[in-house]
């Protein structure tokens, strides 16, 4: 009987100690809450009858306008463009920040259709990837009083205040009419050209851009090795 009264007592405090730790061990973290696919999800069967629609009313014609215009060299048409995954989150990081240092609400993710230029470089000297191809850039947009969408880039007086700057919908300063006194002020420095260079950093040193552009583009211009 002293025997098992022993064996029993550092057995019980075994236990208590392995409860002990086990009590010190993290709860475990809660799982996350399902995300609700958006109401724009398409399915496959879609975007591929979307694609195939582009290729027959839209990549014949182009292919045709630019081959005429280039004879020497076969074109082909882009038809897609990609960004790395870590790329659109540092953008949207990106933009966030901006807007919020300029307190103002990021109302939506505009995509606009493009085309670089068939030339080396823009006119600020920055080299074109992709002459005479099709691309899109993303620019985010605010509502101003109105409750209307404006694409806006982000102005810094020499105090460092952050202003949003309105733009139309082709990328023009808003006109005076619509604009708030402040942004009158700075459009007016802006009237002098057609559209701001959003990447000159000499001339335009305290704008700021919250375009992306330069996606990867397939296929590139066919060029003869």
């Amino acid at each position: 009987m002293k025997y098992l009264k022993k064996v029993a007592k550092p057995s019980a405090l075994l236990t208590l100690l392995l409860l002990a730790i086990a009590s010190c061990k993290p709860s475990p973290e809660p799982a996350p809450t399902p995300v609700k696919a958006p109401a724009q999800i398409v399915s496959v069967a879609q975007a591929k009858q979307m694609y195939d629609a582009y290729g027959e009313r839209r990549v014949g014609l182009i292919e045709r306008f630019e081959n005429e215009q280039s004879p020497e060299k076969k074109f082909d048409v882009a038809r897609f463009g990609s960004y790395d995954y870590q790329t659109i989150k540092d953008y949207l990081n990106y933009i966030e920040q901006e807007a919020k240092k300029a307190n103002v609400e990021i109302s939506t993710l505009r995509f606009y259709f493009s085309n670089y230029p068939d030339q080396e470089t823009f006119k600020d000297g920055r080299k074109i990837k992709h002459p005479k191809q099709n691309s899109f850039f993303l620019i985010p947009t605010t509502k101003d009083d109105k409750k209307e969408d404006y694409a806006f880039y982000i102005q810094e007086d020499d105090a460092g205040n952050r202003t949003p700057i309105l733009l139309t919908n082709n990328l023009n300063p808003k006109k005076k009419g619509n604009a708030t006194p402040s942004q009158e002020q700075d459009n007016e420095k802006m009237e002098a050209s057609m559209l701001p260079n959003f990447t000159n950093k000499t001339l335009f040193a305290k704008n700021t851009s919250l375009i992306l552009n330069e996606a990867d583009m397939t296929p590139p211009p066919y060029t003869e090795n």
